[in-house]
């Protein structure tokens, strides 16, 4: 197992007040990188789906093509307009027919280009500021892509994570608001997937070593789904902050199914 798990920004992070709750971590807002990447052999595709303005971070995949992501894309992507034309322009397949100005009412071809290659980030604008990030992530790992569309462990992490102000509000659900940490669009990472449980948990318990290294005073909580299969979560705990390590066993057979189907109606190797 490589232990040389390097976390992006880590050398920019400050030191806080460790007795001091820390303020909410804040998403710096991105933007779009559409253009096309060559993707190695053994290649499988995930998609975060970061809503900066509700605080929420939702990982699709692992999957074996760029294209089984794309139904998700374009779900979020349909409550914007502006999100909506910009996805047609980068899917079309460009008109190579100079001779003939394009059919307004024909439905255009998509270019295989973009099925095989996809985006890095697109930016679905919203309405008074509010806009969602479509992150695509790469991982060369041919373990998991040989048994994909099986179920795999993909491990994601999050911290620090801000401790919620105390609403002074008795209601129930201000009590449940009040006990949601912040922070989890800004800093939730996607580390990798496992075929073998045993070693999703040993670097998960890496990562989250690491994540609490030069933290005090900090109370772990570690939990793990009965039985051979299953994931878990890791939690770490102290006055100014909290961390999170998750092991997520996507077992979805639905997927499993959209994928074999596809594969079929496409007629391409997966």
């Amino acid at each position: 197992m490589d232990k040389g798990i390097y976390f992006e920004g880590d050398d920019e992070v400050m030191p806080f007040n460790k007795s001091t709750p820390i303020p909410t971590p804040k998403v710096d807002k991105p933007v779009d990188e559409l253009a096309f990447i060559d993707a190695e052999p053994n290649t499988i595709w995930y998609l975060s789906i970061i809503r900066p303005h509700i605080d929420s971070y939702e990982l699709i995949g692992p999957a074996k093509a760029f294209r089984h992501l794309l139904p998700q894309i374009e779900d979020v992507v349909s409550n914007s307009p502006p999100a909506i034309d910009k996805l047609a322009v980068i899917k079309e397949k460009p008109n190579d027919d100079f001779l003939f100005e394009d059919d307004e009412d024909e439905e255009k071809e998509v270019d295989e280009e973009f099925l095989e290659k996809g985006f890095d980030t697109f930016i679905v604008e919203g309405q008074r500021g509010v806009y969602t990030i479509l992150k695509i992530h790469r991982e060369i790992n041919k373990d998991v892509f040989d048994i994909l569309p099986a179920p795999v462990y993909t491990i994601i992490s999050a911290g620090p994570l801000a401790h919620a102000e105390h609403s002074s509000s008795t209601s129930l659900s201000s009590k449940f608001e009040a006990s949601k940490p912040k922070g989890y669009a800004a800093t939730t990472k996607l580390h990798a997937s496992y075929v073998d449980r045993a070693d999703a948990k040993e670097d998960a318990e890496h990562i989250f070593t690491v994540l609490l290294l030069d933290t005090e005073d900090v109370k772990q909580t570690k939990r793990w789904e009965k039985g051979t299969k299953g994931g878990g979560i890791l939690i770490g705990m102290n006055a100014s902050s909290m961390w999170e390590v998750k092991v997520v066993y996507a077992d979805d057979p639905i997927g499993r199914a959209q994928e074999e189907a596809d594969r079929e109606h496409d007629g391409f190797v997966l």
